[in-house]
């Protein structure tokens, strides 16, 4: 079920740092020390993603790594953007 425009700035104030990317995106950048650090995150995230079967896009460029979630089937922003968002902030925060 898509988000209300309300319950995403409620769970935007609750996100670590995601931000609304015109209406049907959040996005991230994550910073990483090293190319290898950035690839070892992002195959990280492929298995979560995996899992729920809720795809990012992932945007690599050497030590940074920027994903982007919207739930394609549902044309917008859901839940399931928002848990993968935190799932992913948990990731690499043991990094």
């Amino acid at each position: 079920m898509l988000l209300t425009k309300e319950d995403v700035k409620a769970s935007l104030k609750d996100s670590n740092g995601w931000e609304l990317t015109g209406e049907v995106w959040i996005t991230k950048e994550f910073n990483f020390n090293t190319f290898p650090k950035a690839v070892q995150f992002v195959n990280q995230i492929a298995e979560i993603a995996e899992s729920r079967q809720h795809h990012p896009h992932i945007t690599l460029d050497y030590s940074k790594v920027k994903i982007a979630l919207s739930t394609h089937d549902e044309g917008g922003l859901t839940q399931k953007d928002f848990d993968s968002a935190h799932a992913y902030d948990k990731t690499s925060d043991k990094m």
